[in-house]
């Protein structure tokens, strides 16, 4: 046999070997059981939490205690107030004329308490004179008491009514700025419309509400940078300065596809480090600073 001819049938020799073992590899390959992936590490993960914004120390809301007619709404939404100004004024009318009522009624009892010692002391002389029986100075006596005893509850009535007559007058609990003003004179306004008058303080925070699986890498005094959720434009920086010690659902969505509506949240507060024109209840994005 010619060298040649050798040559080529060592050759294809090898090539048959070679892709029988090719394939008896890849068989076993495939075979083979999957091996698990490594999972992803969150330590590795940068901690990035929703919230909302709101004033520091949380809104305040003004109701009336029943439902009244407005007619003077005495701020406007942005502006300053103090403690004790005047918000709005409910219709009061009826209760001025309770007032005056029960003015009228003590002014005359005090005339007739007058009047009463007056003849008491009369009948005092009387009886020292023998000139009536004494039974007819403990009648008097009786009604000067009970005189008394109706002047007392006149003057209760009266602080009953100034009470309820302030109570039409909705004044701020606090120093702070005017958030929501939603109310017209002329309009019935109740206890159900709570929401339709918000104040706060001028300095603002965000509710962070944080996944139970980033908890154990939140903690008091830690920085964060604040986004607004849909632009993600820079909103300011802050500290958080309290955690609450419970989890539960959160009240609001994102714009998180992965987002899961059966995991628990926890709270933080962050105080924002300066005054922000954000308004309140804009929802932000919370990212830590990690510190090297």
């Amino acid at each position: 046999m010619k060298p040649r001819n050798i040559i080529r049938i060592l050759i294809i020799i090898l090539v048959v070997v070679v892709g029988v073992n090719y394939i008896r590899l890849s068989l076993e390959k495939a075979s083979a059981p999957p091996q698990l992936g490594k999972a992803p590490s969150l330590d590795d993960a940068p901690v990035r939490v929703y919230g909302l914004i709101e004033p520091l120390g949380r809104e305040v809301f003004i109701g009336p205690l029943q439902p009244k007619r407005v007619i003077e709404v005495a701020v406007e939404e942005g502006d300053t107030v103090k403690v004790n100004d005047v918000l709005i004024r409910l219709d009061d009318d009826l209760e001025k004329q309770s007032l005056l009522i029960a003015e009228s009624r003590l002014e005359e009892a005090v005339k007739s308490l007058h009047l009463i010692q007056d003849d008491l002391a009369r009948k005092r002389e009387l009886v020292l004179a023998k000139a009536i029986p004494k039974f007819e100075l403990s009648q008097i006596e009786l009604q000067s008491k009970l005189q008394e005893q109706y002047i007392t509850t006149s003057r209760t009535e009266i602080q009953l009514r100034n009470t309820e007559l302030a109570k039409l007058t909705l004044r701020s609990p606090i120093a702070g700025i005017v958030y929501k003003m939603d109310v017209r004179v002329g309009e019935q306004l109740t206890p159900q419309d709570y929401a339709r008058i918000v104040i706060g303080k001028h300095e603002r925070q965000v509710r962070m509400f944080i996944e139970t699986f980033w908890l154990n890498r939140v903690q008091i005094g830690q920085r964060f940078i604040v986004k607004e959720a849909e632009t993600l434009l820079d909103v300011g920086t802050g500290t958080i300065i309290s955690m609450s010690p419970y989890v539960g659902a959160r009240d609001f969505r994102t714009e998180d596809k992965l987002e899961r509506l059966d995991t628990k949240y926890g709270q933080a507060i962050l105080r924002l480090d300066s005054n922000i024109t954000t308004p309140i209840g804009m929802q932000v994005m919370c990212e830590k600073i990690e510190t090297k």
